[in-house]
């Protein structure tokens, strides 16, 4: 089969244009080769968080690959077929299990057997949705394709060590041989439409060493500052955490009656008042949710190569360069006409 040639460098020219084309390619079975990867960067080329997955499904598939090294503008691969079992990662650094997760969690849901993934590194990382916001946003759609789907946090990993781990559990039954039909069968319908907010979660978290000055208490408080008289009722989860270094997160989800999750998070940082971590991830649920959005600014970008497969429609908050570019990744590997954009009505639509 000839490669489907992917210009790396068109739209935003980032690392989502490499794990969207690497998703695809492995469940469609599609050789695919990624030209000019992130040209238009500081530091074109691939990152070493973009081999992590390469060297992954490497492995989990016997992919034939070429170009698999920091600073690679070229990256050509051949999927095999992924095979079931125990795999173990360790970054080495405090790269995000998150992004890593974006790629890998799908090719694991759609290999049949019992899969089960530890990785290490960074749980909470900028510019990376935090590892709860997988857990409780993310997760809970793509769940219902397997019997058993869970992501344990063993350890969180915060910068500049990372050390964290995190593990990966699928099992149930699958058809190989129809695997779009199984998708569409057995994944929720996506929405267009917002429903009214039936619970709005909150989980705070900090390293134990900021417990004397009430870390995630003024976390919890910021956000519920915020949140007062805007969405409720707010279930709030506390969390000190033990890990190789001293960080603070929270993340934020809202959960409507027609079945949509929408989340947020933030960070926190040295010199960062706590109250303010709080009230920024906050800020970011109410901006999304008000817009009339069914995902959130991540989920969109997580679910869209899952929409190509399924069909269906989304409403998101905002149309962003990332979104731009998944969508022209997808329908680079299914067809233009894939997707019917409605940029007034901000809902995007799989036709298939």
């Amino acid at each position: 089969m000839p490669f489907l040639d992917i210009d790396g460098s068109y739209g935003e020219g980032g690392g989502q244009i490499v794990r969207t084309a690497l998703f695809l390619s492995t469940v469609l079975g599609v050789p695919v080769r990624i030209r000019k990867i992130r040209l238009g960067r500081r530091k074109p080329g691939l990152k070493r968080q973009h081999l992590h997955i390469v060297r992954f499904l490497k492995r989990m598939c016997e992919a034939k690959v070429e170009g698999d090294r920091v600073g690679s503008l070229e990256l050509s691969y051949t999927p095999g077929r992924p095979r079931a079992g125990r795999y173990t990662v360790n970054f080495g650094t405090p790269a995000s299990i998150s992004l890593f997760l974006q790629t890998v969690l799908p090719v694991v849901l759609l290999t049949p057997g019992s899969t089960e993934v530890e990785v290490t590194g960074g749980t909470e990382v900028p510019m990376s949705p935090t590892i709860d916001w997988l857990r409780f946003v993310y997760l809970p759609l793509v769940r219902p394709l397997r019997e058993t789907v869970r992501l344990d946090v063993l350890k969180r990993g915060y910068l500049p060590a990372g050390g964290g781990r995190v593990k990966l559990t699928v099992s149930g039954d699958l058809d190989p041989l129809n695997l779009k039909a199984a998708v569409r069968e057995r994944l929720s319908p996506f929405r267009e439409k917002q429903g009214r907010v039936q619970r709005v979660h909150l989980l705070s978290v900090a390293h134990e060493l900021l417990r004397e000055r009430r870390v995630v208490e003024r976390q919890v408080q910021g956000a519920l500052e915020f949140l007062q008289g805007k969405l409720f009722p707010v279930q709030v989860y506390r969390q000190y955490v033990e890990a190789d270094s001293i960080g603070t997160s929270v993340t934020l989800w809202v959960e409507d009656s027609e079945g949509n999750i929408l989340g947020a998070d933030s960070l926190g940082r040295k010199g960062k008042p706590a109250e303010e971590v709080g009230r920024e991830g906050a800020l970011k649920l109410w901006e999304d949710w008000i817009t009339g959005a069914t995902v959130d600014r991540h989920l969109a970008d997580h679910l869209i190569p899952w929409l190509a497969l399924t069909g269906g429609c989304i409403r998101v908050p905002r149309f962003t360069g990332h979104l731009e570019t998944n969508l022209w990744v997808c329908e680079r590997f299914l067809g233009v006409g894939s997707f019917r954009v409605l940029r007034e009505e901000r809902v995007v639509c799989a036709v298939v």
